[in-house]
């Protein structure tokens, strides 16, 4: 009965805390310090397939609240392939003489083009501050509700302008998900799982496009509004089939401790780890509001300005990057695929098919990215990926020197899905679950969404870039885009060498205690920590402070 008080009092100063009262007794932090170690323990002992035994339910809901991605990635091909549509452009867009032909202006096509990307930084950020206030569920509902209202703007749509102000608002939910789905993840995953729910969420945006793709090219022929209509009413179907399944699953237990609801975190735990018994959930709990209590101690704020702060920095440094990383390694090149295969000689027929292909490797080569997650670090992976991918580009460079034939542009079609893939089994599904672990507890969301906005702001410029640099009338580089991109591969790569640490195996408490010390990136992977004394120094300094305070 003790114990439980002494429990209870540690997470109601956690709590106290994050108000900002005052804190009569912050030795409380470490009254289960054993349960804490216990669990620990535990997570370095679970293999994969005992982690899958142990949270069946918490791959199961992870895996349901990741649908909501597919979404996005359903839209993102969607609104770009429409303007090809023959009966979208008919009655959206003006004929062009009189030759029987429509055209969308071409100010509407960069708009609406452009318009997903500006209101999903606008949603991203929202996300960070309604979820912590309100939670993931709460969180993913609303949104998911706004969604089906913004899908009726555009499928009754009867002016461009209708439909720019549909897109607009539907992507502010799309860039919530961006971040939640991934945040929920990490927080959900015992160690050992949480590479492979994030290479989940990945897959959930290559189902997506697989998705959009099928729709389109089945509604290619017709001429009629429904062409353009249905591929529109199909985004009703998730929501359907995702809100019942949000409303059922369980709250992040990390987000309980973090709101002093402990009880309810160790029963959201229970539903997550059926088969842990109860000293298990209860040691699982106590090991979350510890790191909670200790990342407080570390820098009592858990605002956007304190993800520039102390250690924090770093690790904002970190998600920044690794996501930047994403649209350097194919820079240009990649925002126009199917434009860059025709500029190199390919047909539109064959640029279309290559481009087809693209969704059916994304399924395949990211469900085959789990095996390199498993046998080696995320460091290893990310420089590894970006150095392989940079002689890759620099190899479609030295192609297009040579004089335009048919076989130099196959050649360099080949090298571009010889690029796609190892993106996929690399850099693709690694950057989220790197991002997902070095940012903090407190300030998860917060630097996902700093690092997920600086990916859409680099690739807003990427996208406007690639017509200069690939266009015929302007740079023409066609081919040779490819030095550019693998230039900034190696700067990636260097970068990596430099500043990325290995997180796997670690759990969130042992990463905190090494960025906190400023332990070197490549050192990381070997560190013994000691984490009994690093919390004792940090809760016997802050006793001290305390105590100087208060006398």
């Amino acid at each position: 009965m003790g114990d439980e008080i002494k429990y209870e009092a540690q997470t109601e100063q956690v709590h106290r805390e994050e108000r900002g009262d005052h804190v009569p007794d912050v030795s409380d932090a470490i009254a289960h310090r054993l349960e804490a170690e216990s669990a620990t323990a535990l997570e370095h002992q679970l293999t994969i397939r005992a982690a899958l035994k142990k949270y069946p339910w918490a791959c199961f809901w992870s895996f349901a609240v990741s649908l909501v991605i597919i979404m996005e990635g359903y839209d993102t091909i969607l609104i770009g392939s429409l303007y090809g549509f023959p009966a979208f452009k008919k009655r959206f867009g003006h004929e062009v003489g009189n030759t029987g032909t429509y055209q969308l202006e071409p100010r509407w096509q960069t708009a609406i083009g452009m318009c997903g990307s500006a209101a999903g930084i606008f949603g991203i950020f929202i996300n960070s501050i309604i979820t912590e206030w309100i939670g993931h569920r709460k969180t993913l509902i609303g949104n998911l509700v706004f969604v089906i209202g913004c899908i009726f703007i555009v499928f009754f749509a009867t002016d461009i302008r209708i439909i720019f102000a549909g897109e607009f608002l539907v992507a502010i939910p799309w860039g919530v998900f961006t971040v939640a789905a991934p945040v929920y993840a990490s927080e959900v995953a015992p160690v050992a799982l949480r590479a492979y729910f994030e290479t989940w969420v990945v897959m959930c945006w290559g189902i997506g496009q697989f998705f959009a793709w099928a729709v389109l090219d089945s509604l290619e022929t017709n001429m009629t509004n429904w062409a353009w209509r249905i591929p529109f009413a199909v985004q009703w179907v998730w929501p359907v089939i995702i809100i019942p399944l949000i409303f059922l699953a369980p709250e992040s237990p990390w987000w309980l401790v973090r709101k002093g609801r402990i009880q309810d975190a160790e029963k959201a735990q229970k539903r997550l780890a059926s088969s842990m018994n109860d000293q298990q959930i209860h040691d699982a709990v106590a090991l979350m509001a510890e790191t909670t209590a200790l990342e407080r101690q570390m820098l009592e704020g858990a605002t956007y300005i304190d993800c520039f702060r102390g250690a924090n920095l770093w690790r904002t440094e970190i998600a920044t990057c690794v996501y930047i990383a994403e649209v350097f390694v194919g820079f240009a090149l990649t925002a126009y695929a199917s434009y860059f295969f025709e500029q190199a000689g390919l047909s539109s027929a064959e640029s279309y098919k290559l481009t087809l292909g693209q969704g059916g490797l994304n399924l395949v080569m990211t469900g085959l990215s789990t095996l390199f997650t498993s046998h080696f670090g995320r460091r290893t992976i990310f420089i590894g990926g970006c150095a392989a991918m940079a002689t890759v580009m620099f190899i479609i460079g030295f192609v297009a020197l040579a004089p335009p034939s048919t076989s130099v542009s196959e050649a360099q079609a080949a090298m571009y899905m010889l690029w796609f893939c190892l993106y996929l089994l690399t850099l693709g599904p690694i950057s989220y679950t790197v991002v997902s672990e070095v940012s903090s507890t407190r300030l998860r969301s917060h630097t996902v969404a700093l690092g997920r906005n600086a990916y859409n702001l680099v690739n807003l410029l990427s996208t406007g870039v690639a017509p200069f640099i690939l266009t015929p009338t302007a740079g023409n580089w066609k081919g040779k885009s490819g030095f550019l991109a693998g230039g900034l591969g190696v700067l990636c790569c260097v970068w990596g060498i430099f500043r990325l640490p290995e997180t796997k195996g670690r759990t969130y408490e042992e990463l905190d205690i090494m960025f906190a010390q400023k332990i070197k990136p490549w050192k990381f992977k070997s560190y013994q920590i000691d984490r009994q004394q690093f919390i004792a120094e940090r809760i016997g300094k802050a006793e001290m402070e305390h105590m100087e305070t208060t006398g």
